[in-house]
């Protein structure tokens, strides 16, 4: 078996893109989970083990949405905190 990432340097770095697309396939998963649960199709498995399946998808869904919420407010954060301070500069004048 080759090892293709056996250098860190070689992957690249996880992005807000990759959490979105992870996010996005957690969603879809659950909605094709809570279709067949509707419709009382459980794929073999007992009612309550679909349901801790979708519980655990909510909330591995609600932990990547978190992620990406508060990389966004630290970005939104960084481009105001230059404008801060050229405003705190122009009134030294």
């Amino acid at each position: 078996m080759e090892i293709t990432n056996e250098n860190q340097g070689d992957t690249p770095m996880l992005t807000k893109a990759d959490l979105a697309l992870a996010s996005f396939a957690l969603a879809e998963t659950f909605n094709s989970y809570l279709a067949a649960y509707n419709e009382e199709d459980h794929e073999g498995a007992e009612k309550e083990e679909m349901e801790a399946s979708m519980d655990k998808l909510r909330m591995a869904f609600i932990k990547f949405d978190s992620i990406l919420t508060s990389m966004n407010k630290e970005e939104d954060e960084v481009v105001q905190q230059p404008e801060e301070v050229n405003d705190v500069h122009s009134n030294d004048d």
